[in-house]
């Protein structure tokens, strides 16, 4: 019972010491403009170093990718130039975990169908570099962002605006 009765005074006190903070303020990405290097850690070691160059619609909605042929979209196709290199140990590019996203937080994820052969997604040893386009299917309000997430949370962000 006292152990109850003391929850809400321990509550009280940590957001008067601010112990705890914010979880969506701490959960924040690092942020770049657009041709900026941001490197991700993994939970190897291994460093991957992300360049998203920018995000633009493609002016042409026919995808077509070589062995999958055309990938339907059903809104506008935008792409976003990108560059990944291995700073630090093996790293596989993830290029699933990229949005592009609307100021208000809409998201459009990456279309997986469509990895073209010029970036590849292969292990790669520390030093090499792949370069090439991620696609996604803008669907509402064109983004203005494009934001590597882990799943769980945003870990970097690149904009025309940081």
């Amino acid at each position: 019972m006292k152990t109850a009765a003391a929850l809400p005074g321990a509550v009280a006190l940590v957001v008067a010491l601010g112990i705890g903070g914010d979880v969506t303020a701490s959960a924040s990405p690092v942020g770049a403009r657009f041709g900026s290097e941001q490197q991700f850690v993994d939970t190897d070691a291994s460093v991957a170093g992300y360049n998203v160059m920018d995000l633009k619609p493609s002016g042409n909605n026919v995808l077509s990718v070589p062995l999958t042929g055309n990938v339907p979209v059903t809104g506008q196709l935008w792409y976003a130039p990108i560059a990944v290199t291995a700073v630090r140990g093996s790293v596989i590019p993830e290029m699933q975990s990229f949005n592009a996203r609307t100021p208000d937080g809409r998201n459009y994820r990456m279309l997986d169908q469509t990895l073209a052969p010029d970036l590849g997604v292969s292990p790669m040893d520390e030093g090499q570099r792949t370069a090439g386009n991620i696609y996604f299917d803008v669907t509402g309000p064109p983004p203005t962002a494009v934001v590597y997430t882990d799943g769980a949370q945003d870990r970097l962000t690149w904009s025309a605006e940081q």
